[in-house]
């Protein structure tokens, strides 16, 4: 959790679609992921508040399209699992001042909380907790949040931030041309939209205190990303749903994923068929090396084998060879990753195998490599938990490869087994001059009413681990951290 804002994000990993040995079994009756229910809330019917510029060639589009969406089968569908149902247009803003050139999330931040003090934003009568600020911007604007820059690390996202005691969610959607095959600028700016709006809605606070998610460390879908949208998101015509003249991102449904396509509303009635990797750990090769991961195919119903291929997520950053062309249920085969050697240790390679029985319809296994060195070679806590993948068990002293349950190498107890630096002896202590200085740090939350204020988190973010701290004082991002007054 190196950025702690962009863990929601619709992240950039797609150009275009169409060693060591890990291979401890996993459980196969789980071939997909399960969305966790982390604890915090859910948007059962949202508010949505769009706020669009004076200079927005798409601003009345854009504004007759949330008035759709919020009512939408679509919406429908996409939130039933998570107990989110219709919403509305809480008030469509539209300034008269152009948009930025270039703006920050500080900014957007300040420009809601602003709004909102002076009324140019509406409020929800009920409080905030089922509103959304859906921030739009037209080309023009470049959008940085951290180190990250809106069409190159993001093309939309959405976070939370309180200040005064006033806690909110808000969104960011920025224009990408070409982002997406087959849509035009607009459709694209729509299918943001909605990937943004399920995102908030079943996870409005995702770092502070997370609602729906993926937490499993060592799944490959996290190659996508944690959250709903983030597990469908292909970039062409398979992850599109068309209603009413509109477009929206199909979703993830934990419970359509038992009987067939996890992704919904359904495009098609076919059994559903995929791979899934046999390995009990994210795949590690040094820079230089290459390793071999074991997949498997299967499906919900009887049929033939189908063709597979992989392709990089970005060119050139590995090279992949299949052992076999062709995979069907119950059958194995395994995919080689060589990594260059000029390969920046610590960077993830992610990758698509692709199952295909037609050109133009197929399903998608994501998939990710850590570049790196083996975690044996790590000796220190801190050295250890700072590289993905890898945890520090307390009782042997050894750098440990992790896995779901805990360590691939030992039975360490949970307890003694640090996964983040924060686990690490006096990581965050050392971190309590300031708020901001607490929060940027993996793992560290701020407890304002504490003595030693800077404190390892929970495993849900919402409260520190081992101490007793009352929500409105807790900030695990920046976002959340008192401003000076």
């Amino acid at each position: 959790m190196a950025d702690k804002l962009l863990r929601s994000a619709s992240v950039l990993v797609f150009t275009v679609l169409a060693g060591c040995d890990d291979s401890t079994p996993v459980d196969r009756s789980r071939p997909l992921p399960e969305v966790s229910n982390v604890g915090g809330p859910r948007m059962a019917h949202p508010q949505l508040v769009p706020v669009l510029f004076g200079d927005d060639p798409d601003a009345a589009a854009l504004a007759s399209y949330s008035r759709w969406i919020v009512g939408s089968t679509w919406l429908l569908e996409a939130g039933a699992d998570y107990g989110v149902g219709a919403g509305a247009v809480l008030g469509v803003v539209q300034r008269t001042d152009p948009a930025p050139s270039a703006i920050t999330d500080a900014a957007i931040v300040d420009l809601v909380f602003h709004g909102l003090a002076d009324g140019s934003l509406p409020q929800p009568p009920g409080g905030l907790g089922d509103a959304l600020y859906m921030i739009h911007l037209p080309a023009h604007t470049v959008v940085t949040a951290a180190a990250a820059r809106s069409c190159v690390d993001f093309a939309g996202y959405h976070g939370s931030a309180r200040r005064d005691g006033v806690e909110l969610a808000y969104a960011v959607v920025p224009t990408c041309p070409n982002l997406h095959g087959g849509l035009t600028e607009l459709e694209i700016r729509e299918l943001t939209t909605s990937h943004e709006l399920i995102g908030a809605a079943t996870d409005p606070f995702p770092s502070n205190h997370p609602g729906f998610q993926l937490r499993d460390p060592t799944s490959p879908w996290l190659a996508l990303g944690d959250e709903v949208a983030d597990l469908c998101t292909h970039g062409d015509a398979t992850d599109v749903w068309r209603e009413a003249g509109f477009v929206a991102q199909r979703s993830w449904s934990s419970s359509a994923a038992v009987v067939g396509d996890p992704c919904v509303p359904a495009l098609s009635d076919m059994p559903y068929y995929n791979v899934m990797t046999t390995g009990a750990s994210v795949p590690r090769v040094a820079p230089g090396g290459h390793v071999a991961i074991g997949i498997a195919g299967w499906a919900h119903a009887p049929t033939r084998e189908w063709p597979i291929q992989v392709q990089g997520a970005k060119p050139g950053a590995a090279t992949f060879t299949l052992a076999a062309t062709e995979l069907g249920p119950g059958k194995t085969t395994t995919v080689d990753v060589a990594i260059p050697a000029s390969t920046a240790a610590g960077s993830i390679v992610r990758f698509f195998i692709l199952s295909s029985y037609s050109s133009g319809v197929y399903q998608l296994l994501p998939m990710r490599a850590i570049a790196d060195a083996p975690c044996a070679s790590f000796t220190d806590c801190g050295a250890c938990t700072a590289h993905a993948g890898c945890g520090f068990c307390a009782t042997s002293g050894r750098c440990e490869t992790q896995t779901t349950a805990g360590s691939l190498e030992s039975r360490c107890a949970a307890s003694a087994f640090a996964t983040w630096p924060a686990s690490c002896a006096g990581a965050c202590a050392g971190h309590s001059g300031s708020c901001a200085d607490c929060a940027s740090h993996d793992g560290c939350g701020w407890c304002a009413s504490a003595a030693t204020p800077c404190l390892e988190a929970s495993r849900d973010f919402a409260a520190p681990a081992s101490a007793s701290c009352a929500y409105a004082d807790w900030s695990f991002t920046t976002n959340y951290c008192p401003r000076p007054r």
